[in-house]
């Protein structure tokens, strides 16, 4: 069974092989500054997941692992080479315009008339290609190999192999959701109730942009996004980043400031706080806990799984992940989360056993976590079974709406299914999915992931650092 790409992998692998992003990032042409100091920039930070694989799916994907990169080799200290990598060994690997079949993009067998497709997700009309066989397995700390046909020009010519190689795979998880990723409908959809109840609350007394990791025509690159708000004259920013759980990995909040000195703009920075932990999130998962536990005979023994994304936790050396904040912001996120369940009058009224368990989806086993302190969703749900839980339900809470990570990352690497594993459903104006199934004799629910509360937690972080500014303590 395939997995999918492990963008954290892939982030240890290029940085211990010196292998760093050659991406580019549009510039802002605007020089002069128009001084607005009654005015404060919010900027609204989100990842900016591709909902459809079109022309711009490989560029939008490029960036956002491009971020991931340059942020581990800058946490394993190797910001130094990054010039190299960047304009000398990523460009040199192009050996034309790879391809895969349409309708089989990971087919490990060579087609007699395949209908061809490029990483821009275009026909291929010619004949001129030939066929390049994978073996079969992983490439250490990178994820699964496939072969593919190569053109020896076409677009893919003076575009790295490599990117390419990383747009097919993507193309190859699009297909398996249908040609629909989740993220960039709901990530738009919280952004722009945020948007209205500030514009309601401060009219124009704020200005707002907007800026992603996956940039591309449409979703201007964050840092991008910071420049043009610093450009047009506010003294303050407010960097507002939609994430339910911080970390010094992936925080582009964290880059801004030494951009814009770069770019000689001078303007007071504040930053947001992450969304878990609030009072309306908090709300919010617990409402989806409850919503299945009133589906469950009040008599059986249920245990809940809220799950992560993860993060490392061991001592790399060069860096010791078991020091990133991430694990402190996932633990305040899990802890208000919980008691929020445990105050439920379902919960408090429960006569069968009932628990509230946190888990991580990935990095939480074998040398990734060596002294076993955190559960992985495969070792809770090995747990729980274990312990004769006869009902689990896995809230993904952290990213779950993200097609990428929920929908193949918890259920292939976390649960062990083979994709697709999902029923489909409309709800809100959402198209929302979920999965049941046994493990083990457990009668296990994975929940949709969006939360009822993401959007109101974001206003309220946003709004108390708004007003901290005009109340002169920020």
């Amino acid at each position: 069974m395939r997995q999918i790409w492990n963008k954290a992998f892939v982030v240890l692998l290029l940085s211990f092989l010196l292998i760093a992003p050659f991406y580019t990032i549009a510039s802002v042409t605007k020089n002069s500054v128009t001084p607005q100091d009654d005015k404060i920039g919010v900027l609204l930070i989100g990842f900016g997941e591709p909902e459809r694989y079109d022309a711009n799916t490989e560029v939008a994907w490029k960036n956002f692992m491009g971020n991931y990169m340059k942020s581990g080799m800058r946490m394993f200290k190797m910001s130094f080479m990054y010039p190299i990598v960047s304009g000398v060994m990523i460009p040199m690997m192009d050996s034309g315009t790879l391809l895969v079949d349409r309708d089989d993009p990971s087919s490990s067998v060579k087609k007699v008339n395949p209908i061809l497709i490029d990483a821009w997700g275009n026909p291929y009309e010619g004949k001129d290609y030939r066929w390049v066989s994978i073996a079969e397995g992983e490439f250490p700390m990178l994820g699964p190999l496939f072969s593919y046909y190569l053109a020896p020009d076409g677009p893919g010519k003076g575009e790295s192999d490599f990117w390419e190689y990383v747009g097919l795979s993507m193309y190859d998880i699009y297909q398996k959701m249908d040609d629909y990723n989740p993220g960039e409908e709901r990530e738009l959809k919280m952004m722009d109730e945020v948007e209205a109840k500030l514009k309601e609350r401060y009219g124009d007394e704020i200005i707002i942009e907007r800026g992603f990791g996956a940039a591309r025509p449409g979703f201007p690159d964050f840092r991008v996004a910071a420049e043009s708000l610093a450009r047009e004259g506010v003294k303050d920013i407010v960097l507002a980043e939609d994430y339910v759980v911080f970390s010094d990995f992936e925080h582009p909040a964290g880059e801004i400031p030494e951009y814009l000195e770069e770019k000689g703009l001078n303007v007071n920075i504040v930053t947001s706080g992450q969304i878990g932990g609030t009072d309306a999130y908090n709300r919010g998962v617990a409402k989806k806990v409850e919503e299945e536990l009133k589906d469950i005979p009040n008599d059986r023994d249920v245990v809940v799984i809220l799950n992560h994304h993860g993060m490392f936790n061991v001592n790399m050396i060069l860096y010791d992940w078991r020091d990133e904040p991430y694990h402190e912001y996932a633990k305040e996120t899990f802890e208000g989360a919980e008691k929020a369940i445990y105050d439920l009058n379902i919960v408090k009224n429960w006569n069968g056993k009932i628990d509230v368990w946190q888990a991580y989806t990935e990095f939480s086993e074998g040398m990734m976590d060596p002294d076993k302190e955190i559960l992985s969703v495969r070792e809770a749900a090995d747990k729980a079974s274990k312990e004769n839980y006869e009902h689990c339900i896995d809230v993904p809470y952290e990213v779950g709406n993200s097609g990428y990570e929920t929908l193949f990352g918890l259920r292939e690497e976390g649960w062990g299914l083979e994709s697709p594993a999902w029923e489909e459903y409309y709800e809100d104006d959402l198209r929302k999915y979920k999965t049941e199934f046994e493990y083990d004799g457990m009668n296990v629910v994975i929940t949709d992931g969006w939360i009822d509360g993401y959007a109101e937690g974001y206003y309220e972080e946003i709004s108390r650092v708004i007003d901290g500014i005009y109340n002169g303590g920020e």
